[in-house]
């Protein structure tokens, strides 16, 4: 009897869904936590107060909304606590903060700020907000890929949203969408989704997966449970395929006055840096991952040290990723420029040679203590940082799926869905 009614749940929840994912409306919020919202139309336009269902005309203009006693006022005009845009003639609906949309335009009092939502039909929002992250000249199945994962992510953020005010934000990694626009959407693109349509990957009892997506992850992907701390039983650690991604490999060097600064303007006060302490990715320590990524790494100097996680730190100077190696050191240019002279002494051009320095052997208290990096306080010192991948590295990586979409023996885009989202099953 328990098989039976744990079957009965799994087969209504994949239905449900299965529904859902052909014919749904998406609230994305467009603005949140302000005060004010800037709006500009280009041709006149109707308001409807969705309190008393009453509608008022209002002609071209600039205009701000915002709140006083507990309603929204367009300019001067008092309206309701909740009011939606009405197109006239087909015209294009005002502008919420320079960004055109279509589709189903609101903005509501949410506590003591505004929120502004705009309601599209999810294959739209898909056509909208997937050219930011693939390319129509890549593989058909990568992009298609790219297309359910995406869709996948949208719906299960959509589930956990229910009862809300909305279900996505504007500003979403995953979904990064920018309204309309000539370069927004790809015919090319919008193509690949539509032949997927209402297709999106489920976990063991039906439901869309949390599909997140990374650009490459140089060589292994990133567990849920390493980087969120949430075990997602899907979002594994899995071989990648990213190696003809432009940021496969990376190199950033900076000064270590600039990382006192930097330190200091968010909190972390160490003083004149003095050591880093990070095991090294080929003999990972406790402050790494499986994977090889930054759990964390400390940072001493004159005054105290810091102890930063590997992906604050990333984002902190800009990094491609938490997945790096550092060292210190005083960098030799990789190459110098001299100038070409004619018999006159006249300078005609300039050369580049390259500079080929034979590798100095390692200091001997460095072999002993391979997670401590010191600084030596030189001029030109610089911290240098040896990384892997781009993004949280976390499931469907986008080059990875090109690679496997375009490889000798070419996967299709259910199968390349399954290996960076294993245990999963795809629903049409």
């Amino acid at each position: 009897m328990f098989k039976k009614l744990i079957g009965a749940i799994c087969i209504s929840s994949c239905l449900f869904y299965g529904l859902k994912a052909e014919a749904t409306d998406v609230r994305v919020a467009l603005v949140q936590g302000q005060k004010n919202v800037a709006l500009k139309a280009e041709h006149a336009f109707k308001v409807l107060d969705l309190g008393t269902g009453t509608e008022q005309n209002f002609p071209k203009g600039k205009y701000f909304a915002r709140i006083q006693d507990g309603h929204i006022y367009l300019e001067k005009t008092e309206l309701g606590q909740a009011i939606q845009f009405i197109s006239v003639d087909d015209k294009e609906l005002p502008s919420i903060n320079g960004r055109n949309y279509d589709g189903l335009l609101k903005i509501q009092i949410d506590g003591e700020n505004l929120l502004a939502t705009n309601t599209l039909e999810l294959e739209k929002l898909l056509c909208r907000v997937l050219p930011s992250k693939t390319m129509p000249i890549w593989p058909d199945e990568a992009i298609k890929a790219q297309a359910v994962a995406a869709r996948s992510y949208i719906l299960h953020q959509k589930a956990q949203m229910a009862g809300k005010k909305y279900d996505l934000k504007a500003l979403d990694e995953e979904t990064p969408y920018i309204g309309l626009g000539q370069r927004v959407e790809k015919s090319a693109i919008s193509k690949l989704i539509k032949e997927t349509e209402g297709q999106f990957v489920a976990d063991y009892y039906g439901r869309p997966i949390y599909a997140l997506t990374t650009s490459s992850s140089g060589g292994k992907t990133e567990s849920a449970k390493e980087a969120l701390g949430v075990d997602y039983s899907y979002l594994k650690s899995v071989k990648d395929f990213d190696e003809d991604s432009p940021e496969h490999k990376w190199d950033f060097r900076i000064s270590p006055d600039y990382v006192t600064e930097l330190l200091a303007q968010h909190g972390f006060i160490v003083g004149k840096l003095a050591n880093v302490r990070l095991s090294p990715a080929n003999e990972p320590g406790g402050d790494r991952t499986e994977s090889g990524r930054v759990k964390y790494l400390i940072l001493g100097g004159s005054l105290g040290t810091a102890k930063l996680s590997g992906q604050h730190f990333a984002e902190l100077f800009n990094l491609n990723s938490n997945n790096f190696d550092v060292q210190t050191g005083t960098p030799v240019p990789e190459k110098i420029e001299i100038p070409i002279e004619n018999i006159y002494g006249m300078e005609i051009g300039r050369k580049q040679i390259p500079i080929k320095v034979k590798e100095k052997e390692p200091k001997i208290w460095n072999e002993y203590m391979r997670s401590y990096h010191v600084l030596t306080g030189g001029k030109d010192e610089k911290l240098i940082f040896r990384g892997k991948g781009k993004g949280k590295g976390i499931g469907l990586s986008a080059w990875g799926a090109r690679a496997m979409a375009s490889g000798e023996e070419p996967k299709s885009y259910k199968e390349i869905l399954m290996h960076y989202y294993p245990g999963t099953h795809l629903v049409k």
